[in-house]
């Protein structure tokens, strides 16, 4: 199994010399992100069992879409920010990829994924109106976008916590538009969906 890398940058991390400290020589203390692991049910399962944030899925799954991977961050506790992605027919491209990001603030996974060098989007953020509104855990959630310029990128909070969902190419944010409705996989009644879930190769922008 390849070593975990930092969260932000993918760089070589230093073993911890205290238990729980993984340590980027650009980031510093930082949490460590384990490799992408395929969309397979079990692996979905056991990730939604050892983490501390939600595991966001789509369901229903966006037609024609596949999930594609999840991937962690852990050190000796709970996951602090899981990814899942998903890979599906644009409209304007020919592949259009997807991550959902949960975390807890100061991680920087969603940022990283987003484009952006912070480790959380700006405060300046909530004070504009949102952009679109997606649907976790049965309630509507706003999202606002990013000024990035090669993928389309939102940001909101869920649960008390950061919620990213990416899109690449930058032309593909419709699907972010197109009534997104995410359970959370941790709960047992969301776990039956493993079962159903259409799989596809691993996404190689969740596993980048």
């Amino acid at each position: 199994m390849p070593d975990p890398v930092c969260v932000r940058c993918r760089g070589a991390l230093h073993t911890p010399e205290v238990v729980g400290e993984w340590t980027c020589d650009a980031h510093g203390v930082v949490e460590p992100l384990h490799p992408a692991l395929p969309a397979e049910a079990y692996h979905l399962s056991d990730v939604a069992s050892s983490a501390a944030v939600p595991v966001w899925l789509p369901w229903p799954v966006p037609l024609g879409w596949t999930v594609s991977g999840v991937r962690r961050t852990t050190g000796t506790g709970p996951s602090r920010a899981v990814a899942v992605g998903l890979l599906g027919p644009g409209v304007t491209a020919r592949q259009a990829e997807l991550v959902i990001v949960a975390e807890e603030p100061g991680v920087g996974l969603g940022a990283s994924y987003a484009g952006i060098g912070t480790t959380d989007p700006g405060p300046e953020v909530a004070s504009l109106p949102s952009d679109t509104k997606v649907t976790a855990d049965g309630r509507p959630t706003a999202l606002w976008s990013l000024p990035v310029s090669d993928r389309a990128a939102y940001v909101g909070e869920a649960s008390g916590l950061w919620l990213w969902v990416v899109a690449w190419p930058v032309t593909e944010w419709m699907v972010v538009h197109d009534d997104l409705r995410l359970v959370d996989v941790r709960a047992p009644e969301n776990r039956l969906h493993l079962a159903e879930l259409p799989v596809g190769p691993l996404s190689p922008r969740l596993a980048g």
